[in-house]
Order: structure tokens, then C-alpha cells, then sequence
């Protein structure tokens, strides 16, 4: 096992990410990434790299949890395709929000990935450690995944993390982790929200999530 700070982006590229993958229609490819500094093992261990230093610092010390959310949100902005990870969790039922509400759904969407981010890394200690176990493409080419280890207070979580290109930078489309997955959670969530209350019941539902989340994690 390795501390995050110890995996190094060349290392990262050399645990199985090597050879060209083509991303979807950009047509980007993981040379062309890695060259630009955008190759997707780099992306999600800096993520790590930030999260050991702040949480593992704050987390069993603060009950703050405003810099952490801060952090997340940043990092969800900047690193995750949210408006791709709505599209595909609301499928055919966003087709019927009116142009508000469609944006809100886009607001609420990165709202509640980074509560889910937040919540990932509120586990970090000053002794957890990041393992990267393997990073591929996926069968159809059209995505990079990264599959991880965390160990922290004595417990290992699996993570598996998706990567696109989007909007010409590398992002985060997907994770795993408890069993979990956050896009297909989302499209059920959503189905369910949708079919009993329509349009404004998916709103509620994702706006009650952020709030159970800042009530967990307040500040």
C-alpha cells in the first residue's frame, strides 16, 4: 500500500493505462491526455493527492465540515462532467423539464456529486492509504476506468472511478464505491421521482439529498 502523495502520475500511466484509448467523439486519445497533462490516472490521483491533505488533517479534528465541502465542490466543478452524469441518469424523463427546470436539475446534479465526494472522503485519516490497481479503457473505448483501493480505519473500500473527455479536458463520469453507483443510484432515484410527482418531484428529491448531507456534514 502507498500513500496517495506516493503514486506518481508516470507510475499511474505505467499500472496498465499505456497504448492509446480513444476517447468518444473528440477522438482524444490517452497519449494526447497524458501529454497535456490530462491523462485520466494523473486526474483522479491528484484528487487524492488533495483530499489525504486536507480531510486526513480535518477529519476527527473539525466538525467544520465548510473547507471539505468547499474543497468538494471545486473539484466537482472542475473535474466532473455532471451535465453528462444528469443526461444519462434522467434519460428519457428530463426530455419533459421545461428549460428551468432543467437547469436547476443541472445545478442540483453537481450539487449532490460533490455531497457524494464529500462523503467519500470523510473516511480519510493521516493513515489511509490509495492504491491504484489497474487502469483500462472500457470495452467500447469511449472511456478510461480506474480501478483503486482505499484502506482507512482498518477498512478497505474498492473504488472505481470512469473518465471521459468532455468539453476537451479529461472527467469524471461515474464512481463506484460501496457497492454503489452513483449514476445508476441517480437514474433509479429519478425514474422513482419522476413517475410519482414528475418534473418538480425529481427537484425535491435531489434538493432532500443535499440537505441530509449538510445536516451529516454541517458547516
Amino acid at each position: 500500500m502507498v500513500k496517495p502523495t506516493e503514486v506518481s502520475r508516470r507510475q499511474t500511466l505505467l499500472l496498465g493505462a499505456g497504448g492509446l484509448a480513444v476517447f468518444g467523439g473528440g477522438g482524444l486519445s490517452m497519449a494526447g491526455l497524458a501529454s497535456a497533462d490530462e491523462d485520466p490516472a494523473a486526474i483522479i490521483t491528484s484528487i487524492a493527492n488533495d483530499a489525504f491533505g486536507l480531510f486526513g488533517q480535518l477529519n476527527g479534528v473539525s466538525n467544520n465540515w465548510s473547507s471539505r465541502r468547499q474543497w468538494a465542490k471545486d473539484v466537482t466543478k472542475a473535474r466532473f462532467a455532471t451535465k453528462v452524469m444528469g443526461a444519462k441518469a434522467g434519460g428519457v424523463f428530463i426530455k419533459e423539464f421545461d428549460p428551468l427546470k432543467r437547469r436547476t436539475f443541472d445545478v442540483l446534479i453537481e450539487d449532490v456529486v460533490a455531497e457524494f465526494i464529500l462523503d467519500i472522503f470523510a473516511v480519510y485519516e493521516p493513515s489511509t492509504t490509495f492504491t491504484v490497481n489497474r487502469v483500462r479503457p472500457n470495452r467500447s473505448n469511449t472511456a478510461i476506468i480506474m480501478e483503486s483501493t482505499v484502506v482507512s480505519r482498518g477498512e478497505s473500500y474498492k473504488v472505481k472511478w470512469t473518465v471521459i473527455e468532455d468539453e476537451g479536458r479529461g472527467k469524471i463520469s461515474d464512481v463506484s464505491i460501496f457497492g454503489l453507483n452513483l449514476v445508476s443510484d441517480f437514474r433509479g432515484a429519478i425514474e422513482r421521482s419522476f413517475r410519482d410527482d414528475g418534473a418538480g418531484g425529481v427537484l425535491a428529491m435531489l434538493q432532500d439529498r443535499i440537505k441530509r448531507s449538510q445536516r451529516k456534514y454541517p458547516g
